[in-house]
């Protein structure tokens, strides 16, 4: 924990001025900042057997997803 708020310490104090430099604040700020930049890409083919199971255990792997196209899918997962 330590040498992570030393890391982040400066862009705290840059991003933040009003704020108290205390070991909370930076531990809530790393938050923020993880929160703010993670991104996940999960990938699945609607051919594979196993991808209507995960749809019904899932629904907001379908429902809420941005789809992107990089080539042609065959026109049986269409």
């Amino acid at each position: 924990m330590l040498a992570m708020t030393a890391d982040i310490r400066l862009d705290f104090l840059r991003d933040r001025p009003n704020q108290e430099e205390t070991p909370d604040n930076l531990k809530q700020y790393f938050t923020d900042c993880v929160r703010d930049n993670l991104h996940i890409m999960l990938c699945m083919s609607p051919l594979n057997p196993k991808f209507p199971i995960r749809a019904r255990k899932f629904p907001g792997l379908v429902s809420c997803p941005t789809v992107d196209w990089f080539l042609p899918w065959p026109e049986e997962a269409l």
